[in-house]
């Protein structure tokens, strides 16, 4: 499990949550740290995930993602985020 930033934009707009990031079965679970502030609880499945994406903005790496109409964007700031989410997405991004 790891904590981090996700920038998620929907139909409605951008907005940022404190979440934590774990994996159950085949999905990444998105949950708030705390519910006093925007709340959030998703399960992402893995199968259904389109436009992964890895790169970097200036000196921080940043993974993102389109699920279901939405985008999610998540930046490591040192919290050891990308290589927790790489070892999940990363077999996604490969074609065989």
């Amino acid at each position: 499990m790891r904590n981090g930033m996700l920038e998620l934009t929907d139909r409605v707009g951008l907005d940022y949550y404190f979440v934590s990031l774990s994996t159950e079965k085949d999905s990444l679970v998105i949950r708030s740290l705390n519910n006093y502030c925007k709340p959030i609880d998703k399960a992402v499945k893995l199968a259904e995930i389109e436009e992964l994406t890895f790169g970097a903005e200036g000196e921080l790496d940043f993974i993102c993602f389109d699920y279901e109409e939405e985008h999610y964007h998540f930046i490591d700031y040192g919290n050891h985020l990308m290589p927790f989410l790489s070892d999940i997405l990363r077999p996604l991004s490969v074609s065989y």
